[in-house]
Protein backbone atom coordinates (compact mmCIF):
# COMPACT_ATOMS: atom_id res chain seq x y z
CA UNK A 1 0.00 0.00 0.00
CA UNK A 2 1.27 3.52 -1.13
CA UNK A 3 0.49 5.63 1.95
CA UNK A 4 -0.27 9.31 0.17
CA UNK A 5 1.63 12.17 1.08
CA UNK A 6 1.20 15.78 2.46
CA UNK A 7 2.14 17.85 -0.39
CA UNK A 8 4.52 21.12 0.71
CA UNK A 9 3.86 24.11 -0.27
CA UNK A 10 7.54 25.95 -1.61
CA UNK A 11 8.39 28.62 0.53
CA UNK A 12 8.61 32.14 0.03
CA UNK A 13 12.06 32.08 -0.76
CA UNK A 14 12.05 29.73 -3.34
CA UNK A 15 8.72 31.33 -5.27
CA UNK A 16 10.48 34.54 -5.16
CA UNK A 17 13.79 33.07 -6.70
CA UNK A 18 11.65 31.35 -9.00
CA UNK A 19 9.81 34.47 -10.00
CA UNK A 20 13.27 36.51 -10.31
CA UNK A 21 12.01 38.44 -7.69
CA UNK A 22 12.87 39.70 -4.50
CA UNK A 23 11.05 38.34 -0.95
CA UNK A 24 9.83 41.13 -0.20
CA UNK A 25 7.35 41.17 -2.96
CA UNK A 26 5.79 37.67 -2.25
CA UNK A 27 2.41 38.29 -0.55
CA UNK A 28 1.11 34.28 0.09
CA UNK A 29 -2.43 34.02 -0.51
CA UNK A 30 -2.60 30.43 -0.03
CA UNK A 31 -1.79 29.64 3.50
CA UNK A 32 -4.66 31.41 5.50
CA UNK A 33 -2.71 32.87 7.80
CA UNK A 34 -3.05 36.66 9.61
CA UNK A 35 -0.71 38.92 7.37
CA UNK A 36 0.28 41.23 10.85
CA UNK A 37 3.32 39.78 12.35
CA UNK A 38 3.47 39.61 16.42
CA UNK A 39 5.02 42.64 17.69
CA UNK A 40 5.64 41.22 20.86
CA UNK A 41 7.35 38.33 19.95
CA UNK A 42 11.01 39.12 20.00
CA UNK A 43 10.64 40.37 23.68
CA UNK A 44 9.75 36.63 24.81
CA UNK A 45 12.02 34.93 22.45
CA UNK A 46 14.91 37.11 24.20
CA UNK A 47 13.95 35.94 27.55
CA UNK A 48 13.24 32.33 26.65
CA UNK A 49 17.21 32.35 24.91
CA UNK A 50 18.96 31.54 27.72
CA UNK A 51 17.26 28.37 28.24
CA UNK A 52 17.78 27.12 24.52
CA UNK A 53 19.97 24.75 25.91
CA UNK A 54 17.83 22.68 27.96
CA UNK A 55 14.98 20.48 27.20
CA UNK A 56 11.34 22.22 27.25
CA UNK A 57 8.90 20.78 30.35
CA UNK A 58 7.31 17.84 28.42
CA UNK A 59 4.08 18.20 29.94
CA UNK A 60 3.69 21.81 29.04
CA UNK A 61 1.33 22.69 32.30
CA UNK A 62 1.41 26.49 31.40
CA UNK A 63 -0.03 25.82 28.19
CA UNK A 64 -2.81 23.38 29.39
CA UNK A 65 -3.56 25.92 32.23
CA UNK A 66 -3.75 28.68 29.60
CA UNK A 67 -5.94 27.39 27.22
CA UNK A 68 -8.23 25.68 30.07
CA UNK A 69 -8.57 29.20 31.56
CA UNK A 70 -9.31 30.62 28.57
CA UNK A 71 -12.29 28.00 27.82
CA UNK A 72 -13.30 26.91 31.46
CA UNK A 73 -12.11 23.94 31.39
CA UNK A 74 -9.56 21.82 33.87
CA UNK A 75 -6.23 21.29 32.28
CA UNK A 76 -6.55 16.97 32.50
CA UNK A 77 -9.35 18.20 29.49
CA UNK A 78 -6.28 19.69 27.40
CA UNK A 79 -3.30 18.37 25.70
CA UNK A 80 -0.55 20.59 23.16
CA UNK A 81 0.95 19.66 20.39
CA UNK A 82 2.98 21.10 17.82
CA UNK A 83 -0.16 22.95 15.80
CA UNK A 84 -3.44 21.15 15.08
CA UNK A 85 -1.47 19.18 12.70
CA UNK A 86 0.42 16.84 15.14
CA UNK A 87 -2.41 16.00 16.88
CA UNK A 88 -4.65 15.01 13.86
CA UNK A 89 -1.51 12.45 13.10
CA UNK A 90 -1.69 11.63 16.60
CA UNK A 91 -5.45 11.30 17.07
CA UNK A 92 -5.26 8.89 13.92
CA UNK A 93 -3.03 6.88 16.18
CA UNK A 94 -4.69 7.26 18.96
CA UNK A 95 -8.08 5.89 17.56
CA UNK A 96 -8.05 4.01 14.80
CA UNK A 97 -6.82 0.48 14.12
CA UNK A 98 -5.63 -1.27 10.90
CA UNK A 99 -8.79 -1.84 9.05
CA UNK A 100 -11.16 0.80 11.05
CA UNK A 101 -13.08 3.37 9.40
CA UNK A 102 -12.32 6.78 9.48
CA UNK A 103 -15.12 9.12 7.78
CA UNK A 104 -14.96 12.57 6.22
CA UNK A 105 -17.11 15.34 4.37
CA UNK A 106 -15.05 16.06 1.29
CA UNK A 107 -13.34 18.41 -0.07
CA UNK A 108 -11.48 19.31 3.19
CA UNK A 109 -8.25 19.30 4.65
CA UNK A 110 -6.21 16.43 3.47
CA UNK A 111 -4.23 15.78 6.36
CA UNK A 112 -7.25 13.52 7.38
CA UNK A 113 -7.19 11.33 4.77
CA UNK A 114 -2.84 10.72 4.99
CA UNK A 115 -3.29 9.92 8.86
CA UNK A 116 -6.23 7.79 8.05
CA UNK A 117 -3.72 6.03 5.86
CA UNK A 118 -0.64 6.15 7.91
CA UNK A 119 -2.40 3.29 10.81
CA UNK A 120 -3.91 1.73 7.62
CA UNK A 121 -7.46 2.56 8.15
CA UNK A 122 -10.25 2.80 5.34
CA UNK A 123 -11.18 6.31 4.86
CA UNK A 124 -14.13 7.42 3.63
CA UNK A 125 -15.57 10.34 2.01
CA UNK A 126 -18.55 11.63 2.01
CA UNK A 127 -18.35 14.13 -0.93
CA UNK A 128 -20.07 17.85 -0.90
CA UNK A 129 -21.29 19.05 -3.76
CA UNK A 130 -20.95 22.20 -6.04
CA UNK A 131 -22.26 24.50 -5.78
CA UNK A 132 -22.65 25.45 -2.50
CA UNK A 133 -20.78 22.11 -1.08
CA UNK A 134 -22.81 22.25 1.93
CA UNK A 135 -22.21 19.04 4.13
CA UNK A 136 -24.62 16.36 3.18
CA UNK A 137 -25.92 15.43 7.00
CA UNK A 138 -28.31 12.74 5.95
CA UNK A 139 -25.01 10.84 4.30
CA UNK A 140 -22.67 11.49 7.37
CA UNK A 141 -25.05 10.63 9.81
CA UNK A 142 -25.12 6.59 7.60
CA UNK A 143 -21.34 7.16 7.51
CA UNK A 144 -21.26 7.78 11.05
CA UNK A 145 -22.99 4.97 12.28
CA UNK A 146 -20.44 2.79 11.25
CA UNK A 147 -17.34 4.64 11.51
CA UNK A 148 -14.51 4.25 13.93
CA UNK A 149 -13.37 7.74 13.92
CA UNK A 150 -15.50 10.82 11.92
CA UNK A 151 -13.17 13.80 11.28
CA UNK A 152 -14.93 17.02 10.54
CA UNK A 153 -13.49 20.50 9.85
CA UNK A 154 -15.55 23.33 11.29
CA UNK A 155 -15.79 25.74 9.60
CA UNK A 156 -14.58 23.14 6.73
CA UNK A 157 -11.14 24.51 4.91
CA UNK A 158 -11.14 25.13 1.67
CA UNK A 159 -15.04 24.99 0.67
CA UNK A 160 -16.00 27.58 3.93
CA UNK A 161 -18.94 25.43 4.70
CA UNK A 162 -20.34 25.40 8.56
CA UNK A 163 -21.77 23.44 10.38
CA UNK A 164 -24.85 23.97 13.09
CA UNK A 165 -23.97 23.23 16.54
CA UNK A 166 -27.08 20.89 15.92
CA UNK A 167 -25.81 19.17 13.13
CA UNK A 168 -22.85 18.28 14.61
CA UNK A 169 -24.60 17.02 18.01
CA UNK A 170 -26.37 14.72 15.94
CA UNK A 171 -23.23 13.22 14.33
CA UNK A 172 -21.63 12.61 17.88
CA UNK A 173 -24.90 11.37 18.80
CA UNK A 174 -25.01 8.90 15.67
CA UNK A 175 -21.27 7.14 16.54
CA UNK A 176 -20.02 4.85 18.78
CA UNK A 177 -16.50 6.09 17.48
CA UNK A 178 -15.01 9.01 18.18
CA UNK A 179 -15.69 12.62 16.59
CA UNK A 180 -12.65 15.19 15.94
CA UNK A 181 -13.89 18.48 15.25
CA UNK A 182 -10.78 20.67 13.64
CA UNK A 183 -11.88 23.71 15.24
CA UNK A 184 -8.45 25.90 13.21
CA UNK A 185 -10.99 29.01 12.10
CA UNK A 186 -13.18 28.83 15.38
CA UNK A 187 -12.09 32.05 16.17
CA UNK A 188 -13.35 34.08 13.14
CA UNK A 189 -17.07 31.94 13.97
CA UNK A 190 -17.01 33.04 17.49
CA UNK A 191 -17.25 29.24 18.21
CA UNK A 192 -15.85 28.40 21.79
CA UNK A 193 -16.74 23.77 21.70
CA UNK A 194 -16.13 24.23 25.93
CA UNK A 195 -19.70 23.21 26.14
CA UNK A 196 -20.00 20.36 23.64
CA UNK A 197 -16.57 18.82 24.78
CA UNK A 198 -18.15 18.85 28.59
CA UNK A 199 -20.89 17.16 27.32
CA UNK A 200 -19.48 14.71 25.12
CA UNK A 201 -17.19 12.47 26.29
CA UNK A 202 -16.48 11.29 22.45
CA UNK A 203 -15.29 14.27 21.26
CA UNK A 204 -11.64 15.63 20.63
CA UNK A 205 -11.58 19.35 19.28
CA UNK A 206 -8.87 20.43 18.31
CA UNK A 207 -7.41 24.41 18.48
CA UNK A 208 -4.36 25.99 16.49
CA UNK A 209 -2.60 29.45 17.77
CA UNK A 210 -1.71 29.48 13.47
CA UNK A 211 -4.42 31.05 12.75
CA UNK A 212 -6.00 33.76 14.24
CA UNK A 213 -3.41 34.39 16.90
CA UNK A 214 -0.58 34.92 14.08
CA UNK A 215 1.64 32.15 15.20
CA UNK A 216 2.18 29.99 12.73
CA UNK A 217 5.68 29.59 12.87
CA UNK A 218 5.57 28.91 16.13
CA UNK A 219 3.94 25.68 15.49
CA UNK A 220 1.30 25.37 18.70
CA UNK A 221 -2.17 23.96 19.11
CA UNK A 222 -3.61 21.86 21.53
CA UNK A 223 -7.10 19.39 21.93
CA UNK A 224 -10.18 19.46 24.32
CA UNK A 225 -11.97 16.84 25.30
CA UNK A 226 -12.61 14.25 27.65
CA UNK A 227 -9.82 12.95 30.38
CA UNK A 228 -9.73 10.01 28.91
CA UNK A 229 -9.30 10.87 25.30
CA UNK A 230 -6.97 13.68 26.23
CA UNK A 231 -4.63 11.12 28.20
CA UNK A 232 -4.79 8.82 24.86
CA UNK A 233 -3.19 11.02 23.03
CA UNK A 234 -0.84 12.12 26.02
CA UNK A 235 0.29 8.59 26.17
CA UNK A 236 1.79 8.82 22.20
CA UNK A 237 2.90 12.74 22.26
CA UNK A 238 6.85 12.72 21.71
CA UNK A 239 8.53 14.49 24.23
CA UNK A 240 9.39 17.98 23.72
CA UNK A 241 7.49 18.44 20.58
CA UNK A 242 7.12 22.10 21.32
CA UNK A 243 10.17 24.59 21.56
CA UNK A 244 10.87 26.75 24.34
CA UNK A 245 10.14 29.58 22.32
CA UNK A 246 7.34 28.53 20.84
CA UNK A 247 5.87 27.88 24.64
CA UNK A 248 6.57 31.36 25.74
CA UNK A 249 4.80 32.86 22.90
CA UNK A 250 1.87 30.47 23.24
CA UNK A 251 1.22 30.89 26.86
CA UNK A 252 1.33 34.72 26.35
CA UNK A 253 -1.24 34.61 23.44
CA UNK A 254 -3.51 32.35 25.32
CA UNK A 255 -3.82 34.58 28.14
CA UNK A 256 -4.56 37.85 25.69
CA UNK A 257 -7.33 36.52 23.11
CA UNK A 258 -8.40 40.77 22.71
CA UNK A 259 -5.54 40.14 20.35
CA UNK A 260 -7.44 37.65 17.98
CA UNK A 261 -9.94 39.29 18.51
CA UNK A 262 -9.04 42.61 16.75
CA UNK A 263 -7.22 40.59 14.06
CA UNK A 264 -10.45 39.05 13.70
CA UNK A 265 -12.47 41.88 13.05
CA UNK A 266 -10.37 43.78 11.31
CA UNK A 267 -10.16 40.86 8.47
CA UNK A 268 -13.89 40.37 8.55
CA UNK A 269 -14.24 43.91 6.83
CA UNK A 270 -11.15 43.47 4.65
CA UNK A 271 -12.86 39.85 3.65
CA UNK A 272 -16.33 41.29 2.68
CA UNK A 273 -14.16 44.01 0.66
CA UNK A 274 -12.52 41.87 -1.11
CA UNK A 275 -15.46 39.34 -1.67
CA UNK A 276 -17.15 41.94 -3.50
CA UNK A 277 -14.40 42.80 -5.77
CA UNK A 278 -13.77 38.91 -6.31
CA UNK A 279 -16.90 39.16 -7.73
CA UNK A 280 -17.01 42.15 -9.40
CA UNK A 281 -14.21 40.16 -11.62
CA UNK A 282 -16.49 37.74 -12.58
CA UNK A 283 -15.61 34.60 -9.82
CA UNK A 284 -18.06 32.86 -8.26
CA UNK A 285 -17.52 34.08 -4.51
CA UNK A 286 -18.70 31.10 -1.91
CA UNK A 287 -20.06 32.39 1.07
CA UNK A 288 -17.35 32.64 3.95
CA UNK A 289 -17.34 33.64 7.83
CA UNK A 290 -13.24 33.08 7.67
CA UNK A 291 -10.32 34.31 6.94
CA UNK A 292 -10.35 32.81 3.24
CA UNK A 293 -12.69 32.70 0.42
CA UNK A 294 -13.20 29.93 -2.36
CA UNK A 295 -14.13 31.26 -5.78
CA UNK A 296 -15.01 29.58 -9.04
CA UNK A 297 -12.85 30.94 -11.86
CA UNK A 298 -13.52 28.02 -14.80
CA UNK A 299 -10.98 26.18 -16.42
CA UNK A 300 -8.41 28.72 -16.50
CA UNK A 301 -7.61 28.61 -12.68
CA UNK A 302 -4.55 27.14 -13.21
CA UNK A 303 -2.94 29.43 -15.32
CA UNK A 304 -4.56 32.48 -13.76
CA UNK A 305 -2.91 31.03 -10.37
CA UNK A 306 1.10 30.66 -12.32
CA UNK A 307 0.62 34.52 -13.63
CA UNK A 308 -0.08 36.03 -10.72
CA UNK A 309 2.71 33.42 -8.52
CA UNK A 310 5.06 34.49 -11.29
CA UNK A 311 4.22 38.20 -9.85
CA UNK A 312 5.35 37.09 -6.60
CA UNK A 313 1.85 36.54 -5.73
CA UNK A 314 0.77 32.87 -3.79
CA UNK A 315 -2.94 31.62 -4.09
CA UNK A 316 -4.00 28.26 -3.58
CA UNK A 317 -4.78 25.71 -6.39
CA UNK A 318 -6.39 22.05 -6.42
CA UNK A 319 -5.90 19.38 -8.05
CA UNK A 320 -8.31 17.76 -10.75
CA UNK A 321 -9.60 14.43 -8.42
CA UNK A 322 -10.34 17.19 -5.58
CA UNK A 323 -13.17 18.29 -7.45
CA UNK A 324 -11.65 22.36 -7.06
CA UNK A 325 -9.26 22.32 -10.09
CA UNK A 326 -11.61 25.44 -11.41
CA UNK A 327 -11.36 27.01 -8.05
CA UNK A 328 -8.74 29.25 -6.23
CA UNK A 329 -8.88 29.97 -2.95
CA UNK A 330 -7.16 33.65 -1.25
CA UNK A 331 -6.64 34.02 2.07
CA UNK A 332 -8.17 37.65 2.89
CA UNK A 333 -4.86 39.98 4.06
CA UNK A 334 -4.72 43.99 4.74
CA UNK A 335 -5.83 46.12 2.57
CA UNK A 336 -3.45 46.83 0.61
CA UNK A 337 -2.18 43.78 -0.62
CA UNK A 338 -5.93 42.52 -0.93
CA UNK A 339 -6.13 45.52 -3.52
CA UNK A 340 -2.65 44.76 -5.29
CA UNK A 341 -4.24 40.95 -5.42
CA UNK A 342 -7.32 42.39 -7.48
CA UNK A 343 -5.16 44.84 -9.56
CA UNK A 344 -3.43 41.88 -10.72
CA UNK A 345 -5.99 39.84 -11.43
CA UNK A 346 -7.20 42.57 -14.05
CA UNK A 347 -3.89 42.25 -15.72
CA UNK A 348 -3.99 38.68 -15.97
CA UNK A 349 -7.50 37.59 -16.50
CA UNK A 350 -8.33 36.75 -19.86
Amino acid sequence: MTIPRYKWQPTTLEIAAAAGIDASEVIRFDHNTTPWPVNWAAELAAAAAPYLNEYPGASYLGIRQAAAARHGLEPDQIVPGAGADELILLAARAFLQPGQVAAAVTPTYPLYRIASAQVDAQFEQIVAVAPTFEVPLDDLLRAARDADLVWLCVPNNPTGADMTPDAVDAVIAATDGIVVVDAAYAEFTGTDWAEQVVQHSNLLVLRTLSKAFALAGARVGYAMGHPSLVDRIDALRPPGSIASISVALAEAALRRPDMAARAVATLAVARDSLATDLGGLGFRVLPSEVNFLLCEVGSQAGVVAAQLRARGLVVRTFPEESGLDEYLRFTVRSREQNERLITNLREVLP
